[in-house]
């Protein structure tokens, strides 16, 4: 069920962090472990059945971002390389487009684990961040995520366009009307 402009509108704004959390020799180790694993998985897969694999990867974290509980190395991981494949994010930002209510919760998932990223995760982790509080009213919020994403790979294309659509002042429902008029199959084709 699609939410109102009203409803959206009583989203609170959401509180982030953006320094990095201090992981300990053994959870860097297991964070690398579970990003090596989940990389390759998909990869494998993705060899096989490209749009099935990236249906399944952004079911599985569609499904993970809509519980509440803290992330574990592997949810972690699952979302790190889901955001890398830009069909997969896409794929994943159109959902989350029709899911309101899920913007705090999926926002809060996003900062904490944008603060246990290591730098090559940070752009896509940051950028959807960005556009999700965007779609939510908090361009401000918005600005410093696409920031973070562009200091940490100034190449990131979704960043660039996001930074461009601020300093122009765009209003988030021009993005919000382009992610309604793409299909979730055409952003797993990549024709978004």
């Amino acid at each position: 069920m699609k939410k109102t402009t009203k409803q959206a509108d009583k989203v609170s704004e959401p509180v982030v962090s953006y320094d990095s959390e201090q992981l300990t020799h053994e959870q860097l180790e297991l964070r690398e472990q579970a990003l090596a694993k989940a990389a390759q998985k998909f990869a494998k897969t993705l060899a096989k059945s490209a749009i099935a694999t990236r249906k399944d990867l952004v079911n599985q974290v569609f499904s993970r971002l809509s519980d509440a509980a803290i992330f574990n190395w592997a949810d972690h991981a699952k979302l790190c390389v889901a955001l890398c494949d830009i069909r997969t994010r896409d794929g994943l930002l159109r959902i989350l487009h029709d899911e309101v209510e899920l913007r705090p919760q999926v926002c809060d998932h996003l900062a904490r684990e944008l603060t246990r990223a290591g730098k090559q995760w940070v752009a896509p982790l940051a950028t959807v961040f960005g556009g999700i509080v965007w779609l939510a009213g908090f361009p401000d919020q918005t600005r410093t995520a696409v920031d973070q994403a562009l200091e940490a790979d100034s190449s990131y294309s979704l960043a660039q366009l996001l930074d461009i659509a601020l300093r122009h002042n765009v209003p988030a429902s021009i993005w919000s009307a382009s992610l309604e008029a793409v299909s979730f199959q055409a952003c797993l084709q990549g024709a978004a």
